[in-house]
């Protein structure tokens, strides 16, 4: 029989869980976005995206000030929507199955459908609710709030709570430690998304097919990933990087939180 306490401390590694796994996403969906042809940008931190819109108001661009623009309504639209759904809920399974479809299901209509039909400020729009909106749903790892739609944060407390920890806070080297999970999921999402992006285009070459935008046609996939040069791709809606992204998104559905009398 699991007892109260032993069910509670599940929910917590839980919680703790789905922050990092919605970190992870992030860092993957930053690192699709920043190689797709029609964002080219990183959609979660809005800190770029407001010079992106000084810049482009600045330069007269404005199909690229329309796009910031919608990413930034957005994302703050996702955030307000996050916090006036939440309090409406008293079936804390049925707000996390909710949580994790709002937050989820936006992201993957991107590769899956926004990227062929849908003009690329409306793109970013439906991205970035996705990533406001996380930052209402998952944010607690054990005793920390987190920012889990980007890094900076994580990193900055990561030499604070070295230093608490050299003083010997009670709390110093769990926090320390909790910060570099953060920031090592956000990495760790990145660093997904490349390995499926050579997956995806040695496919590629060995199929001689082009599904990518080039300058130079006769380049090699595999030898313009190998060396770094991303310029001009257009990286999502293949095979390899649809099903690891659906993988991820899926997951997470298994750590739902243990049922109990006040919230089941």
């Amino acid at each position: 029989m699991i007892t109260a306490d032993a069910a509670d401390k599940k929910n917590t590694f839980k919680v703790a869980f789905m922050t990092a796994a919605s970190i992870f996403v992030m860092g993957f969906l930053n690192a699709l976005a920043l190689n797709t042809y029609d964002l080219g940008t990183m959609v979660s931190a809005q800190s770029g995206n407001v010079i992106w819109i000084g810049i482009n108001a600045a330069g007269g661009y404005w199909g690229a000030l329309i796009e910031n623009i919608g990413l930034l309504l957005g994302f703050a639209g996702g955030a307000a929507f996050a916090m006036l759904t939440q309090a409406a809920f008293k079936n804390k399974i049925g707000q996390f199955f909710y949580n994790w479809t709002v937050f989820i299901v936006p992201i993957l209509a991107y590769p899956l459908l926004l990227q062929y039909v849908a003009p690329a400020w409306l793109s970013y729009t439906v991205i970035g609710f996705a990533c406001g909106a996380v930052l209402g749903f998952f944010r607690k790892m054990y005793h920390l709030e987190i920012n889990n739609a980007m890094a900076t944060g994580s990193a900055r407390f990561l030499g604070l709570e070295a230093v608490n920890t050299a003083k010997k806070n009670p709390n110093g080297a769990k926090s320390l430690l909790i910060f570099l999970i953060c920031v090592l999921s956000f990495s760790a999402g990145a660093f997904l998304y490349g390995m499926l992006l050579r997956i995806d285009y040695s496919i590629v070459d060995n199929a001689r097919i082009g599904i990518g935008t080039y300058t130079d046609i006769g380049a090699s996939y595999s030898a313009r990933i190998a060396a770094g040069d991303f310029a001009g791709m257009e990286p999502v809606g293949n095979i390899a990087r649809i099903i690891g992204f659906a993988v991820i998104c899926i997951i997470p559905f298994f750590f739902c939180p243990t049922p109990n009398k006040k919230s089941a």
